[in-house]
């Protein structure tokens, strides 16, 4: 399989004007030598963008990892190679389909800079600006050989601004916010693996906002963001525009030990005054092993599915000592953004937004008794990823509710509404337990 891959991607770089395969004649008025020059240049020049794309565009990568299948967590190293928990061959089957994708790519931006376009990529942030400004009249088939490894020649700093004016029409947005996302080659990248026009342009809207949100927001007045704020200063909309990785057994455990070494930490730095709530706690010490696995549920992300055969009314899920509670938002606040730096200073070291996200729209409010107070939860497991169902057009039909039939709260247990086979998605509505509107309530 890999090979019939191989071959497609060899028959696409010979399908191009100037291919590596392509005959001389392609260049009348030249001699021999010169066009196989400038079929060995243009070749050399796809393998640099090729080895560019396997080594910088990671969640190209990513995504075509999971439209291969994948279930289980994946890493990427600097080379582009690819290690998972699968066994086999298929590793190797994913990089090739990968190795593709670039390729096309490539070969598109290349016929838009032979029509006359100024696509580039750059492998770092610096400019070049010892050329002449003026100097990109040329017929576009020659590359900038500067240090700073630009695959094509030209000024244009927008990466995502397309010719073509069909698939990134970005034009009728502006601003300063803009004009910055604009420039960014990751997101170019993110956005180009959409391949809906409609659904690309919804998503650009949605992380575009969300910069503008976050350009407003005071850092030094941390301690006053909402939950929408925190949403947008970690760029939550963003993290979750590209596909996300389904936690193995090992993050887990690293998730749940930075809980407890936060706990700690908070109590040494203000102790609980005797006859008050604790902060935070783990809901209780039971233990569950749910009949459900983790699996990537298309456009809704990362999901459960049963992992054999449910019967109406068995138990599905129920709160462990996974399951952590923070009795107020100020604390939860802090315990985001512990997470965001415990990789160091955010000053010099980025911020850990992926998993601060996941932790924060994993998180929910309810009362945990009748006419009790409020508090914020979240599990450190695998149920965080059950997702929504509800009985209302548009949606799927749930399957899971929280309580047993007839129960008029929710006891942080989730039982089958109805018989259900191994590998269908679990679904529950989430307003059976979760008060959607109340981050206000607690101080967020």
């Amino acid at each position: 399989m890999v090979a019939i891959l191989i071959s497609v991607a060899i028959l696409l770089l010979a399908s191009h004007p100037n291919g590596v395969l392509a005959a001389s004649s392609e260049a009348p008025n030249s001699s021999t030598n010169d066009a196989t020059n400038d079929d060995n240049e243009y070749e050399s020049k796809i393998q640099q963008a090729l080895s560019h794309h396997v080594t910088k565009s990671h969640q190209l990568l990513e995504r075509a990892l999971q439209e291969g299948g994948v279930a289980a967590a994946m890493e990427i190293g600097p080379d582009g190679n690819v290690a998972s928990s699968t066994s086999g061959g298929q590793e190797e089957l994913w990089q090739a389909e990968f190795a593709l994708q670039a390729v096309e790519r490539e070969l598109k931006m290349l016929k838009d800079l032979k029509r006359g376009g100024k696509n580039k990529i750059d492998d770092d942030d610096d400019d070049d600006d010892s050329g002449d400004d003026d100097d990109d009249s040329g017929d576009g088939e020659e590359y900038d050989s500067g240090d700073d490894e630009e695959y094509f020649s030209g000024d244009d700093e927008e990466y995502f601004s397309g010719d073509d004016g069909d698939d990134y029409e970005y034009e009728d947005y502006s601003g300063d916010v803009h004009d910055e996302l604009l420039k960014d080659k990751s997101l170019a990248a993110l956005l180009d693996a959409i391949k809906d026009k409609n659904y690309r342009r919804d998503v650009y809207e949605e992380i575009l906002d969300e910069a503008e949100t976050k350009a407003k927001l005071d850092r030094e007045l941390w301690l006053e963001y909402g939950y929408w704020d925190l949403h947008a200063y970690f760029s939550c909309a963003r993290i979750f525009a590209a596909s996300r990785l389904v936690y193995d057994s090992e993050t887990w455990a690293d998730l749940r030990q930075y809980y407890h070494a936060f706990r700690k930490q908070d109590k040494e730095e203000m102790p609980i005054s005797e006859g008050k709530p604790e902060r935070t706690y783990q809901l209780t010490n039971d233990v569950f092993d749910p009949p459900m696995e983790p699996f990537q549920s298309g456009e809704k992300g990362r999901g459960l599915k049963a992992a054999r055969d449910i019967h109406k009314g068995e138990l599905v899920f129920q709160a462990t000592n996974n399951t952590v509670i923070f009795t107020n938002g100020h604390t939860w606040r802090n315990f985001l953004f512990a997470i965001y730096e415990r990789n160091g200073d955010e000053e010099t070291t980025e911020g850990d937004s992926e998993t601060t996200c996941d932790v924060l729209v994993w998180s929910w409010v309810q009362a945990l008794v009748d006419d009790g107070p409020l508090v914020i939860v979240a599990d450190l497991d695998n149920g965080s990823l059950l997702n929504e169902g509800r009985f209302e057009p548009g949606w799927e039909t749930p399957n899971v509710r929280c309580g047993k039939e007839g129960d008029t709260r929710c006891m942080m247990s989730y039982y089958a509404t109805a018989d259900i086979k191994m590998g269908d998605e679990l679904l529950c509505d989430y307003r059976e337990f979760a008060l959607l509107d109340s981050w206000g309530d607690m101080g967020l």
